[in-house]
């Protein structure tokens, strides 16, 4: 999965609201609107001026002069954590923004910017998660997330935000387990268990199972062992009409004892 550069800003519609997803059972776990975690406006991006150019969606942004010399800030954001991926989205002058899926989002903290106002310190891998291996050149943007009113005395910075963004991307990257983290790598018997790296939840369910129930991969587990074809499939015992599965059958009804 790669960032996605966007160009029209999401709506409330393209989310489930989290109070709404908890209050109710779902009709489908295929196909629905992701689950709508924290959003926030009126946001300021920090980051490397030198940097920005290593991926175009990052590129598109409009930026401004920074306190330090190769800083540069994105203003007017906004952030959407959803079940799917992180948006950042800046409004004005021209709209534009990137979508970052949580396998891309190498770490993310809660800092102190200038050692003073609380903010979020986003690690984004700008190689594509699905594709990369060991022996490629990592490349990784620092992305400080700073709160509204953020150079202000009166009012005060409205940092509460900075911790609501954090918990739901704890939130929403457990529901995007890295399958080749080095625990998963000491434990290859338990990774052959479909979810075994992460938890099989509703907004990520079709990840592991198709519409009709059936793990992906035609692979059967049972207690962490994985099961050839056919696997778990009754058979009768062929020839033995009147018997079902080894049972007697009398008037229509099994027998408690079983033929030997």
């Amino acid at each position: 999965m790669a960032l996605r550069q966007l160009s029209i800003a999401p709506t409330a519609d393209d989310f489930t609201p989290l109070q709404e997803h908890q209050a109710q059972t779902p009709t489908t776990f295929f196909g629905g609107k992701p689950v709508l975690y924290a959003q926030q406006a009126g946001l300021t991006l920090s980051l490397q001026a030198s940097k920005l150019p290593t991926h175009a969606a990052f590129e598109k942004f409009t930026t401004v002069a920074g306190d330090q010399t190769d800083d540069v800030l994105i203003q007017h954001v906004e952030l959407w954590a959803s079940s799917d991926d992180l948006i950042l989205f800046q409004h004005a002058p021209t709209p534009t923004g990137v979508a970052i899926p949580y396998p891309s989002i190498a770490l993310h903290a809660t800092m102190k910017w200038k050692s003073t106002v609380e903010a979020l310190l986003i690690n984004v891998s700008l190689n594509d998660a699905d594709s990369v291996n060991e022996d490629d050149d990592i490349q990784v943007l620092e992305v400080t997330v700073l709160p509204p009113n953020y150079t202000s005395t009166t009012p005060a910075p409205e940092t509460a935000c900075i911790k609501d963004i954090y918990s739901a991307m704890n939130t929403c990257a457990d529901l995007h387990p890295d399958p080749n983290s080095s625990e998963a790598e000491d434990e290859e018997e338990d990774m052959m268990e479909p979810g075994a790296t992460g938890w099989i939840t509703a907004e990520n369910m079709s990840e592991y199972l198709d519409e009709d129930g059936n793990f992906r991969g035609g692979i059967q587990v049972i207690g962490g062992e994985a099961l050839g074809p056919g696997a778990g499939t009754v058979r009768s015992r062929e020839g033995d009409e009147g018997h079902v599965n080894g049972l007697d059958r009398v008037d229509g009804a099994e027998n408690k004892y079983q033929r030997t």
